[in-house]
């Protein structure tokens, strides 16, 4: 069995690969690229840009680059695969931005975007197309490189569990669904710990 994954160095894609087994054939794929492969059994889409400025602040340029690699890239990616591939299953990582905004309109916007894509696209029986919708999650880059502390803290502590949502728990939804719920798809699975 081989598994592509994007956004390799994510500290989702880190997680997930740990809980693969020693015979998993794991791919490093980039849908940006011509060689992106086609025909594997499952894909994993971690890929993610978030600016940590709003998109009024942003040149033309970096909103091209957060549409592309939050959507449109993924878009392409899944639309090849499934035209060709009759026993793909994807999982793709979107966003609680896409439902309830971020400092980063760009991003959240086309997390948005993305979510109204799995929902939407038509699958052949056999085929399989779900997204994980995460809130904040503490071990990740986007939020540890983040300088607003003190907002993090409050929003932390006024969150129904008292703590953010760890890459591992949601690289567990991600192998869960891909390996063991095929019968899931055309549906986003929120994580966001109760938080309405």
């Amino acid at each position: 069995m081989t598994i592509v994954i994007t956004g390799w160095r994510s500290a989702i894609a880190e997680e997930f690969r740990r809980l693969l087994r020693s015979n998993e054939e794991i791919v490093h794929g980039k849908p940006m690229e011509p060689n992106f492969p086609l025909g594997a059994e499952r894909y994993l889409f971690c890929q993610g840009l978030l600016r940590p400025k709003r998109i009024e602040d942003q040149t033309d340029a970096e909103i091209r680059e957060g549409i592309e690699v939050n959507f449109a890239s993924i878009v392409r990616a899944c639309d090849l695969i499934f035209a060709t591939n009759v026993l793909a299953r994807v999982c793709v990582i979107g966003s609680e931005s896409g439902y309830r905004g971020s400092f980063d309109e760009n991003y959240a916007s086309a997390k948005e975007l993305l979510h109204a894509y799995v929902e939407k696209k038509r699958l052949s029986q056999l085929q399989q197309l779900v997204a994980i919708s995460p809130g904040i999650i503490g071990d990740c880059r986007m939020t540890t490189s983040r300088t607003d502390v003190e907002n993090l803290i409050r929003r932390r502590e006024e969150h129904p569990k008292r703590r953010f949502l760890e890459a591992s728990e949601v690289a567990a939804m991600a192998r869960t669904l891909l390996y063991f719920q095929p019968y899931i798809s055309g549906t986003i699975i929120r994580m966001h710990g109760g938080l309405h």
